[in-house]
């Protein structure tokens, strides 16, 4: 059974479910079971992770062990879960944290009654000694340290803590000991801090129910745990899989960054400064920038626009306008965005004023599974919106730009001329230089919504079809309601969708990928629609399949994809911002 309260997922079960909650701080993140335990942890930029099982929690009381059929409940919110059960009458509760500048997972395990047995079973530990009794163990990567001596027990692999009605112990991998131990001497006042975290998350006004304000909390925290720290490195992480080597997206981290605006903009700063070390001398964006701040996979079309459009959003809601000289190397970061502008503007169509992409195998945006030729309407809105959003910025900073608004009105007349489709209803998922007759429904092509590069009459044929097609529970064809799909029909072309997204609803192909789901929800809301059903959607289908963090995608058809995953924020961002002015339209100034 689930239940909500006040931003946490409350989960009643039998003790032996698993009830896997995925947490992240600046330095690692590790996924706690639900039973005390964890299944992974993972330290940044680091390829030895430990993954599968390393940890296990037993619990034993006069005498008696815990019912496996016994019921517990747990408790997740943040960065922290809190499981219950009772053994032999009595009631214990095991609490893991991860404070968001530690690398290391914090335990309380306390009973309200008689004391109790603990055994931490630790098989990613080797080379012990033979026994110890101490408050404090180091070995090879690995650091524990607990409130009152533990027995160690090399035969089982466990560290044993007897008759006790509380201990509280840190374990961490990868860390520096003077570090895990001045940790552990600020126990009380990091679990102060993580618990202040979470209370100070305000639930905007649209979060009108329970499941709404988990939903948020959960989405917001999506954002904030993904946040990583190397270095200079400060960015946000695409999710806890894409922390070796540790890198930062720029597709990814804008739709991360549009919930933070308001509350952690500083952050959003960080965010941007780093991609901009990424940039090359050229103006080329890669997909994502290493902790080195060299290129993850090279060259791609979606990335330059959304990382002007970052900028755009940040000065635009901060007023901060220093940081467009703010030093990048040698040059402003508005000398690193003109840059990327022009290199954008240099090769775009001259008669088209569209960015084209060229060749049979050309997976370089977002859908990074799929060959989409010639024109990708995704790609064009962002160019649009991005012309326009430059000349914005350069006006801000005292520089006439009107070339760039220029070529903006020019690239949307282009775009609604070739890629809107009048007699299918909406606009074409691209429209292929080599051939390729692809009709389906891409939920992408939302942006032309959002940034008002659709009319009105356009706006609602688009709007219409998508809650016809898309939306899983309107098309007759669909067997199961798990939302949006991102697009559909899938892809008929062989050799268009590749790797998972060759197999249909999978991944690129059909999936329902959260911060689609909210830009398409958002567009909704601004047009008068409903869309707090679909905007529930991705919760509440993994909710009920014990799922209780943000993934990246998912569907009936395939394995739900890569938890704590940073730009499924994009949920939180809608309920900050529906019922206020469309936050994409730039207005004349």
């Amino acid at each position: 059974m689930v239940t909500y309260e006040n931003g946490a997922i409350r989960v009643t079960c039998p003790a032996c479910e698993e009830t896997a909650f995925d947490m992240g701080s600046e330095r690692c993140a590790v996924v706690a079971d639900g039973k005390g335990g964890l299944t992974a942890y993972r330290v940044n930029d680091r390829a030895e992770n430990f993954v599968l099982p390393f940890l296990a929690l037993s619990l034993y009381v006069k005498g008696e062990v815990l019912d496996p059929a016994s019921e517990k409940t747990v408790r997740m919110v943040g960065r922290m879960q809190e499981i219950t059960y009772t053994i032999a009458g009595e009631k214990i509760t095991v609490t893991v944290f991860l404070e968001k500048e530690t690398n290391g997972a914090f335990y309380s395990v306390r009973s309200e009654g008689a004391p109790f047995t603990l055994a931490i079973d630790l098989r990613a530990v080797k080379e012990m000694p033979t026994r110890l009794a101490s408050t404090y163990f180091e070995s090879k990567d690995f650091c524990l340290s607990s409130s009152l001596p533990m027995d160690w027990s090399r035969e089982d692999e466990a560290f044993y803590a007897k008759e006790q009605k509380e201990i509280r112990f840190l374990i961490s991998f990868a860390e520096d000991p003077l570090l895990h131990k001045a940790a552990f001497a600020a126990f009380d006042e990091k679990r102060a801090q993580t618990e202040a975290e979470i209370g100070s998350v305000a639930f905007p006004d649209a979060a009108l129910t329970e499941e709404e304000k988990a939903y948020y909390l959960q989405s917001y925290f999506a954002a904030l745990e993904n946040f990583k720290t190397a270095g200079d490195f400060r960015a946000f992480a695409a999710g806890t899989n894409y922390t070796y080597p540790l890198r930062t997206y720029f597709r990814d981290s804008y739709f991360t960054v549009l919930c933070m605006l308001s509350t952690h903009p500083e952050l959003v700063r960080d965010e941007i400064l780093t991609l901009a070390r990424g940039v090359s001398e050229e103006g080329v964006c890669p997909s994502a920038v290493k902790s080195d701040f060299t290129a993850f996979w090279n060259d791609h079309f979606d990335s330059p626009s959304l990382f002007i459009l970052e900028i755009y959003e940040y000065v635009n809601q901060t007023g901060d306008t220093g940081i467009l000289f703010e030093k990048v190397g040698d040059h402003t970061l508005l000398d690193v965005a003109t840059r990327v502008m022009d290199k954008l503007v240099s090769s775009a169509d001259k008669d088209t004023a569209l960015l084209r992409k060229d060749g049979l195998h050309n997976r370089r945006d977002w859908a990074d599974e799929v060959n989409r030729n010639g024109y990708v309407t995704y790609v064009e809105a962002l160019y649009v919106r991005a012309l326009c959003a430059m000349s914005h910025l350069l006006k801000k900073a005292g520089i006439s730009a009107e070339n760039y608004r220029a070529l903006s009105l020019k690239a949307q007349k282009s775009l609604n001329d070739l890629l809107f489709d009048r007699e299918l209803g909406y606009y074409k998922n691209y429209f292929d230089c080599n051939g390729a007759d692809e009709t389906n429904l891409s939920i992408d092509t939302i942006f032309t919504v959002l940034f008002e590069i659709a009319d009105e009459g356009k706006t609602a044929s688009v709007l219409e079809s998508m809650e016809r097609i898309s939306e899983s529970g309107n098309n007759p064809e669909m067997k199961e309601d798990f939302g949006a799909m991102c697009v559909y029909p899938p892809y008929k072309t062989p050799g268009v969708a590749v790797h998972k997204s060759a197999r249909s609803f999978d991944y690129h192909n059909g999936a329902n990928w959260p911060f689609l789901t909210a830009m398409y929800a958002y567009a909704k809301a601004i047009n008068g629609r409903k869309w707090r059903e679909v905007l529930l959607a991705p919760f509440r289908y993994n909710v009920k399949r014990g799922v209780y963090t943000a993934v990246e995608y998912f569907s009936p058809y395939c394995v739900a994809g890569s938890c704590l995953q940073a730009w499924s924020s994009a949920a939180a961002f809608v309920y900050q911002w529906v019922g206020k002015k469309n936050i994409f339209i730039i207005g004349e100034e």
